[in-house]
């Protein structure tokens, strides 16, 4: 039974959980796309007691490593773009890569193009390089893209270097018409997955999912997911909440998480993530 969304509501653990899965934007950062201390302190103690944090985004790798710093993205383990790439660090192990076959993108691409000739793509690769249509002068790239000039590259180039996700967005408005297009027409081969309020569409491989990369990291330790605490606000995040044993949503969470989560916590912007990693660490010290 769902607890009530409308106020604060934690876990009780009997035993800590045997692994911590955190979305990024909007729920670990804060509204200025920051980390707090609050949040990094408690982390760290997690970290420091032996309970493997998983780090599942939409972002690629080299925005990850801005935003939360070379020390924690080395010893968390990470889902990115959507769960197209998985990277485990101890004790997780794993290094997974879903790609999107050339071919496809390319035609997913032109059928985008075809509805809205300004919308921004770009074709996410490793989590380093990337294609995009609106290409940035190097002032803007590093603030825009957490990325330096050698990492950007045309569309075409980035086409034939294995795709590994491919994003629109940009025009400011809903983009429900581009989701339901590519989703009649390449539905069977590819995840699209929308998110802030469906002005921004992530498109994977079918066999792509937060959920799903976050299992098979898990499966390098024999763990499953039932006793797995997850974090998340947007609709990227439903898959992951929905398949972990506790599913935790912030208080600024999309109604559709609230929905799906079991408890919710305070804010990203009230260190919300803090407050429930810090409830863990006293139950743990307390057996």
């Amino acid at each position: 039974m769902k607890q009530n969304k409308t106020a604060v509501n934690l876990p009780t653990l009997r035993h800590p959980p045997d692994a911590i899965a955190i979305d990024l934007d909007g729920t670990l950062l804060n509204n200025e796309s920051t980390l707090s201390e609050r949040n990094f302190k408690a982390l760290e103690k997690c970290l420091a007691g032996g309970i493997p944090v998983v780090i599942a985004t939409s972002r690629p790798a080299r925005s990850v490593r801005r935003l939360v710093g070379t020390e924690i993205m080395s010893r968390c383990s990470l889902v990115l773009q959507n769960g197209a790439i998985g990277i485990g660090n101890p004790p997780l192990s794993g290094h997974i890569k879903e790609k999107i076959a050339t071919e496809l993108a390319r035609d997913i691409i032109t059928t985008i193009s075809e509805i809205e000739p300004e919308i921004r793509i770009t074709i996410e690769l490793e989590g380093y390089g990337f294609g995009t249509n609106h290409p940035r002068n190097p002032d803007e790239l590093w603030e825009v893209n957490s990325a330096t000039p050698d990492m950007q590259l045309s569309l075409e180039k980035a086409l034939t270097d294995e795709p590994t996700k491919i994003a629109a967005g940009g025009l400011n408005r809903k983009i429900s018409h581009i989701a339901n297009a590519i989703s009649k027409r390449f539905g069977n081969d590819i995840s699209v997955v929308p998110s802030n309020e469906m002005t921004f569409l992530n498109i994977t491989s079918k066999t792509a999912t937060k959920q799903d990369t976050l299992r098979r990291l898990l499966d390098s330790q024999n763990t499953s997911l039932d006793n797995v605490i997850a974090f998340g606000d947007d609709v990227p995040d439903i898959d992951m909440l929905s398949a972990c044993g506790i599913s935790i949503a912030v208080a600024n969470a999309v109604p559709e998480v609230k929905e799906v989560a079991d408890y919710c916590t305070a804010s990203n912007d009230d260190d919300g993530v803090a407050i429930v990693l810090e409830r863990i660490i006293e139950q743990s010290h307390s057996q």
